[in-house]
């Protein structure tokens, strides 16, 4: 059995440890590795902290990559741990899912991070290296998101939009869809759709959030997701094997027609632009939207209720995750509870348990200690979902087992307990049950689909209106966007955070306000620049015809 599946017409795995290679040191020259944000405010302690660390002289540096998802909160969480009493370097390159775990695998990187487990045709080039032992740490937990930009046939910018499903797998496989199609049209009554084409934006580089999505679509719009494969084959648009075979992929076929943009930077820099932008849509975390000052489609559900990507939904959503031997979940897309927001997906840390620098796990674990449990009060400002007290509890156990790591903390820093749903909930037996089970190292046998569990906030009875709530707390996200410092007191944080909370509850933007502005010039400039290139200056094949 090969060490990895090969793509057909893609990259061979020594292209790609090239390539990572190349993108490390992009990184590095862009600041993505190498520099630490400074926080808006220092957290509060943990009642528990971990063990203390040696003077800060002494301490090493730790370096991780992976998923772009969680990214807004790994940024939070770095600049938080940088400050006294932690005073700890961690730095992190978002280049995508399946780079983190080459990155791990091949020693580049001191742990990875990831949406999903190891595909089982990942598993033997890792069994063949002295990383073969580890675990996964779930950290991260929230929706994804559908960002649009799209001017009405009014002249009015669209602020609220409704998608079934299908309609949403249509748009990213189906070229040639416009916005005034009669399935958009049927779910918008009074919207002034326009006769513009759909221009949507999907990842470049090999991503967990493109795995979920396509394993969204096989699970809910099967009969799209096979005339997808029909039209992939049909125009021989390179594909790698586990797409062409019918399951999910984290390559996202280049059929002409799409946008393409590299991690969530790179596809939120093209869809914010305001020229090259028009009557795009893309995927990602929903902790943009705020960043960005642009809305989110509302989804249906199973129950046939269209909610919001807000922390309040894809908390029910993961309440319907299956757990697996390793400690990982498989997802669910068609729970019945009418709050649920599908797509929702987790994200996993991966850290090595035997044979790591006992110094360098010393800072991992003091890292992850702080993320799920202190850490996790930055979730909702955030728009991700808290993570659960069965799965906190999961994570520090997982944590525990790395070279070096202090003692386990104690307090939950108020993690809330598993959400209830309709139907009843998985996720807690199922967490409390992966507890037990094997390390998730790579012998152990990999889910093969999104590896999430319940996480949760709130559960059934968490707010009368779920949405709004949610929406309130979203605000601070603009004032704590990865971890810069904007120069916001404590009172313009919180006025801030109600002004961009009830823009959210009520589904409408008015654009960006100074301090989005600001942070999306320090941070976001560059790949602005970048996406504006590859949207208007590279045409595609379906785009010549």
């Amino acid at each position: 059995m090969s060490s990895a599946r090969p793509r057909r017409g893609g990259l061979s795995p020594k292209a790609r440890v090239a390539i990572s290679f190349v993108l490390a040191a992009a990184a590095a020259t862009m600041g993505l590795t190498g520099t630490t944000p400074t926080a808006q405010a220092a957290p509060s302690t943990p009642k528990t902290p971990a063990a203390p660390m040696a003077p800060t002289q002494a301490r090493p540096m730790v370096t991780g990559a992976g998923a772009s998802f969680p990214n807004l909160e790994i940024a939070q969480w770095r600049a938080d741990v940088a400050r006294p009493p932690y005073n700890l370097q961690i730095n992190y390159n978002p280049a995508g899912s399946t780079f983190g775990r080459d990155q791990y695998r091949i020693g580049l990187a001191d742990f990875g991070q990831s949406d999903i487990p190891f595909p089982p045709y990942e598993l033997p080039a890792l069994n063949a290296t002295a990383r073969k032992d580890f675990v996964y740490v779930p950290v991260s937990a929230g929706a994804i998101g559908f960002l649009f930009n799209v001017v009405g046939a009014n002249g009015q910018q669209i602020t609220d939009l409704k998608l079934t499903q299908p309609t949403v797998c249509r748009m990213f496989t189906e070229p040639g869809m416009a916005w005034n199609d009669p399935d958009i049209v049927a779910t918008n009554p009074g919207v002034a759709l326009p006769a513009e084409q759909i221009r949507p934006v999907v990842r470049s580089d090999s991503s967990g959030t493109s795995y979920v999505l396509s394993e969204y679509c096989i699970a809910t719009a099967p009969d799209v997701w096979r005339a997808f494969i029909g039209r992939v084959q049909a125009t021989g648009t390179t594909a790698d094997d586990e797409f062409m075979a019918g399951r999910p992929s984290s390559s996202w076929p280049q059929l002409g027609g799409l946008v393409v943009g590299f991690a969530s930077e790179g596809v939120v820099g093209i869809v914010a632009n305001k020229s090259a932008g028009r009557s795009t849509i893309s995927y990602l975390e929903a902790g943009y939207s705020v960043k960005v000052g642009l809305p989110v489609a509302k989804v249906r559900n199973g129950s046939g209720t269209f909610t919001p990507p807000l922390p309040a939904n894809s908390t029910v959503a993961l309440g319907y995750a299956v757990p697996q031997a390793n400690g990982t979940f498989l997802l669910r897309y068609n729970g019945p509870d009418p709050r649920a927001y599908f797509p929702s997906t987790y994200s996993y840390t991966i850290a090595q348990t035997t044979g790591f620098d006992p110094a360098k796990g010393a800072v991992l674990a003091t890292y992850l200690y702080y993320a799920v449990t202190k850490g996790q009060e930055r979730a909702e400002p955030l728009l991700y979902s808290r993570l659960s007290s069965v799965l906190v509890n999961l994570a520090l156990d997982k944590i525990s087992q790395i070279p070096g790591a202090g003692p386990r903390p104690t307090d939950l820093a108020g993690a809330p307990p598993p959400p209830q749903v309709l139907g009843g909930s998985p996720a807690g037996v199922a967490a409390a049950g992966a507890a037990k089970g094997t390390a998730g190292g790579a012998k152990a046998p990999g889910a093969g689909t999104a590896s999430q569990a319940g996480a949760g906030p709130g559960g059934a009875d968490a707010a009368a209106d779920p949405a709004a709530a949610a929406a309130v707390t979203g605000g601070e996200a603009v004032a704590t966007d990865q971890g810069y410092d904007l120069g916001l007191s404590d009172a313009d944080v919180k006025d801030l955070a109600k002004k961009v909370g009830s823009t959210m509850a009520a589904s409408t933007t008015t654009g960006p306000d100074l301090g989005e502005v600001a942070t999306y010039l320090l941070i976001g400039f560059l790949l602005v620049g970048a996406g504006s290139f590859l949207a208007s200056g590279v045409t595609t094949s379906w785009q010549r015809r």
